[in-house]
């Protein structure tokens, strides 16, 4: 029996008053609930189950709370609808779960020779994906089993489309050559609704074997929890998440994170992020950014993509760091610990990737973090791209200027200041002009050589 509704005039009094510090997220609840009812309506298309997701919604943040303390994220209404959209999206996978295991129960007849021959199936099923390699195995369970997209499955995995293709591919044969196989030594023809029932349950159903190897794949596949966030210019977002850690998100960022049952994952795809992990043994935190991968079971570190190249600097504890390659394996681990950084850079076509040490790391990790920017013989280009996250007005560079090396620390307040002053120490001429864009002017500069 679903649980009764939230009492909502109860929630509402809780609320805060303007002006006053909200105590948590349960605390904010009450002024949403209505929204997030018509939220999961839409979702679902059912008003039972809506008031109902809306209650375990609740229950999700009280849980929260009580494990984590009365800490409101940056943006409580975004929060709190991103959890909605997560419950709904579980909701959906479940409901169309269990209409498949209905429409296998509609065909099968019930007798025990079906049972002993759908469980000998999902059996060859589970050998031969675990069989597969896991890359190979996880692609195939998401894109078969959870729909995800093969493009969106080539960016999670930083893999050309071609690869993934070919990792469904792979798995696809694996499966139809093992069912073949068995169905070649099965002893008795097999009736015509039998055989359409056990398409169904090799289709999806029976892909969810449980306490098998299929069912820790589907366990390692399916998030838990996910959150997509960037960042605008000039802006720093901080966001808790829901095992205790937090991220800082640079101006003019964008990361996805998604938990499973045994791993934490986080997607850097643009800009930079500061981590400060909770410490996990049984789940490790791993990020992918560029051409790096870092896995930490809990610790304080910064990551940057800029240009071909991915900088990891630790503040503490310990991050292994793993160069990828061009045929998307992973290099042997390098491991740093506080104070160290090194710099990841992009294979090219066919080659490898590698790991540069940092011997001038910066004193301290993410300095972005409490407004300051500090170059180490970066070129020109990457400077001014960095530069670019805060700035309003736009910066054009002379390629002939572009690779010449800067070092030094700056204000990202005073970044004007720097770069009127970069003739001083360069070999360029700095010169402000305006143009139009779609018919507005705008200020910027052009930087070309002396």
């Amino acid at each position: 029996m679903p649980l009764a509704s939230p009492d909502t005039s109860a929630m509402l009094a809780d609320t805060p008053l303007p002006g006053q510090a909200p105590e948590g997220l349960t605390a904010q609840f009450g002024a949403v609930y209505r929204d997030l009812v018509r939220f999961f309506a839409r979702r679902t298309g059912n008003e039972d189950d809506a008031r109902d997701l809306a209650q375990d919604t609740w229950l999700r943040l009280a849980e929260h709370e009580r494990s984590q303390g009365h800490v409101a994220p940056l943006h409580t209404r975004a929060y709190l609808f991103t959890v909605a959209q997560h419950i709904a999206i579980d909701h959906l996978r479940r409901r169309r779960l269990g209409n498949a295991l209905r429409e296998v129960d509609t065909h099968a007849a019930p007798d025990v020779a079906d049972a002993v021959m759908y469980g000998q199936a999902v059996r060859v099923v589970e050998a031969a994906l675990q069989q597969l390699p896991e890359r190979a195995r996880d692609v195939f369970l998401q894109h078969r089993l959870l729909g995800v997209g093969q493009a969106e499955l080539a960016e999670r995995y930083q893999l050309s489309r071609n690869m993934i293709e070919r990792d469904v591919m792979l798995a696809m044969d694996r499966v139809q050559a093992a069912i073949e196989q068995w169905h070649d030594g099965e002893a008795g023809p097999a009736r015509k609704g039998r055989r359409r029932s056990l398409a169904t349950l090799l289709g999806l159903a029976g892909l969810l074997g449980t306490g098998s190897a299929v069912w820790q794949a589907w366990r390692h596949a399916v998030p838990q929890w996910q959150l997509a966030l960037s960042s605008r210019r000039g802006q720093i977002l901080r966001q808790l998440l829901p095992d205790g850690s937090e991220l800082t998100l640079d101006a003019r960022s964008r990361i996805d994170v998604r938990f499973f049952a045994t791993q934490r994952c986080v997607v850097l795809h643009a800009g930079a992020a500061f981590f400060s992990v909770a410490r996990d043994a049984d789940r490790p935190f791993v990020v992918d950014a560029g051409a790096a991968r870092i896995t930490v079971l809990g610790t304080r570190f910064g990551v940057e993509l800029g240009g071909d190249a991915t900088e990891v600097l630790v503040e503490s504890g310990q991050v292994r760091v793993q160069a990828r390659h061009a045929r998307g394996q992973l290099g042997e681990p390098v491991m740093l610990r506080e104070g160290q950084a090194v710099r990841v850079v992009a294979p090219a076509d066919r080659g490898d990737g590698r790991i540069e040490t940092l011997t001038a790391a910066p004193a301290v990790a993410s300095p972005w973090r409490t407004g300051m920017l500090i170059f180490e013989a970066t070129p020109l280009r990457d400077a001014v791209q960095r530069l670019d996250r805060y700035g309003e007005a736009s910066v054009t560079l002379d390629e002939r200027v572009a690779a010449l090396p800067v070092s030094g620390q700056l204000r990202i307040a005073q970044a004007l200041d720097w770069l009127q002053a970069l003739p001083a120490v360069l070999p360029v001429r700095v010169e402000r002009h305006a143009r139009s864009t779609d018919g507005n002017a705008t200020e910027g500069w052009q930087i070309r050589p002396r």
